[in-house]
């Protein structure tokens, strides 16, 4: 859970310093543009906006301007600031470990739980992907040469985490089906030299 609180935590703080770089903003201005720029697949509220900026701003990394006409203060990317998201994006994004998504856990527990039949799990998770995925490609082929290349990109992603998750369901199903004993096909019979 820390790692996944830790990660969430700098991808936020790094996303608010790179709002920043081109003109300084207010709180509600950075929390639209995140969004906006995230293809709203990542929506934040104003109390994490600002929460963030305060810490931004007791790092040095941000500094709170006056507040114009009305009302509203403008928070200004400081050197500080501009090396800390330098210094992020020079960083391979960290992977949370164990992934803890509520496919895997679902899959992880059908596998174990008693009277839960893993493979109806598997077929029920692999027909809702592929509807997913269905949904996800006629999206992406609306959106073709309109030049909306957040909005692309963030779908070729969905496209390439369902497909990625269909191939792990079908790895799951192989082994399965390679743990589960076969019954033989010529059943024993009593040794009957024994009585």
């Amino acid at each position: 859970r820390r790692v996944n609180t830790y990660c969430v935590s700098m991808t936020i703080r790094a996303g608010l310093l790179a709002l920043l770089t081109a003109e300084p903003k207010y709180g509600y201005q950075l929390r639209s543009e995140f969004e906006a720029d995230t293809a709203g697949v990542w929506s934040l509220n104003v109390g994490q906006v600002y929460t963030t900026l305060d810490r931004l701003e007791r790092d040095g990394c941000v500094v709170a301007g006056p507040a114009d006409d009305e009302g509203r203060k403008l928070y200004h990317l400081t050197a500080a600031g501009r090396t800390e998201l330098d210094a992020w994006f020079a960083e391979p994004a960290a992977e949370a470990a164990p992934p803890r998504d509520e496919l895997l856990i679902k899959v992880l527990l059908a596998t174990k739980t008693p009277g839960v039949d893993a493979v109806a799990v598997l077929d029920l998770e692999r027909e809702a992907l592929h509807a997913v995925l269905r949904t996800h490609r006629r999206r992406r082929q609306k959106l073709n040469g309109d030049g909306d290349l957040t909005a692309d990109l963030l779908l070729d992603a969905l496209v390439a985490r369902a497909e990625s998750s269909l191939r792990w369901l079908d790895v799951v199903e192989e082994r399965l089906r390679r743990a589960t004993p076969k019954p033989s096909a010529h059943p024993r019979r009593p040794d009957r030299s024994a009585r």
